[in-house]
């Protein structure tokens, strides 16, 4: 059974300017849905003592997520203290592959490739994104699915975030 517990972010600045899509800075809001990554954590085989480092970074530092969308394309940058600056930036509806080298981080053009990462991002307007990806992680490979949508109600504006993470060999989800 896959679980999506939503997450919510909050605009990270009032502005003048009335908010109608993702475009901006969110705040990650804890008191809304359930913003732990301890599932997701898990799922992907990380071990116990640094679950608990992230969840420490996480509970003293703020993340921020910017994001650009438009009709074409889609830049997201995550800050937090666990992630210094991680910029995804895909075109929308064309599947992107990142590949590394096996043996080791750095890439020479005589050394085998194998993908890590594949990822498709696709939206119908600037209030919604979702991304599909496929990874490799300690415990092989493993299909995320992140949704964000934005909504407003009353004078609330927010984004709801929902991240699912399967385990393909374990058949596990969170």
């Amino acid at each position: 059974m896959t679980s999506t517990a939503p997450a919510a972010a909050a605009p990270a600045a009032s502005s003048a300017q009335e908010r109608n899509s993702l475009n901006g800075c969110w705040i990650l809001d804890r008191s809304r849905g359930n913003p732990s990554m301890r599932g997701y954590l898990e799922t992907m085989g990380v071990n116990e003592l640094a679950i608990q480092a992230h969840e420490k970074g996480d509970a003293e530092h703020d993340t921020l997520h910017t994001i650009q969308l438009d009709s074409k394309t889609l830049k997201m940058t995550k800050r937090s203290r666990v992630n210094a600056d991680i910029v995804v930036q895909l075109e929308l509806g064309k599947e992107c592959n990142l590949s590394s080298n096996p043996n080791n981080s750095s890439s020479s053009s005589n050394s085998p490739q194998r993908p890590t990462k594949t990822s498709l991002a696709v939206s119908n307007h600037v209030g919604h994104v979702e991304i599909q990806s496929s990874l490799l992680t300690v415990n092989g490979m493993a299909r995320v699915v992140d949704v964000k949508n934005f909504h407003k109600e009353k004078d609330e504006i927010f984004l709801v975030q929902q991240l699912t993470i399967t385990n393909e060999a374990k058949g596990i989800s969170h």
